[in-house]
């Protein structure tokens, strides 16, 4: 009867070690996943940030409106008030507040669509991310298969030393 060999301890060692890189790929997948879903998570938050922004600059853009309409008006009840016809200075006055208001109303506008542009990348980038933290957890799947069946073989290798 041959006795225990080098090879068969090599091949249950082999086998062993083979069973908890296996186990190590699988967990290195499950965390793959759940950083995917976080990414998810980011995306959408990154979404509701801009749809907030295209609202808020909304807003803000029709608060600037009544603001400039206010100004304009209490120029023309000035100028009505102090009696001054409508002409000359009191409309080089009016035209220079509504070219005023006209541009940061126009500002803010940008600002937002910046802003909103930024929050859109932003979504955009944390489904990229997303995506390659789901393919590195397949990969890992398929590491910790690649290795089970390592497993396998060496066992068996270490099984038929023994015959």
């Amino acid at each position: 009867m041959p006795g225990l060999s080098g090879s068969f301890f090599s091949g249950i060692g082999g086998a062993v070690s083979d069973l908890y890189a296996a186990d190590s790929a699988r967990a290195k997948g499950k965390g793959s996943r759940i950083e995917a879903e976080q990414y998810l998570l980011a995306a959408g938050m990154a979404d509701k940030n801009a749809i907030f922004t295209k609202e808020s600059t909304a807003i803000k853009e029709y608060q600037t409106q009544r603001g400039i309409l206010k100004t304009l008006g209490g120029q023309a009840a000035d100028v009505a008030a102090s009696g001054f016809a409508a002409s000359g200075s009191a409309l080089d006055l009016m035209r220079d507040s509504a070219t005023e208001g006209e541009l940061t109303k126009a500002v803010l506008g940008q600002q937002g669509l910046i802003q909103e542009a930024g929050y859109e990348q932003q979504a955009a980038s944390y489904r990229l991310m997303s995506q390659a933290a789901s393919e590195a957890a397949t990969a890992a799947d398929h590491a910790a298969q690649g290795m089970q069946y390592s497993a396998i073989i060496k066992g068996a290798g270490a099984a038929f030393s023994l015959l």
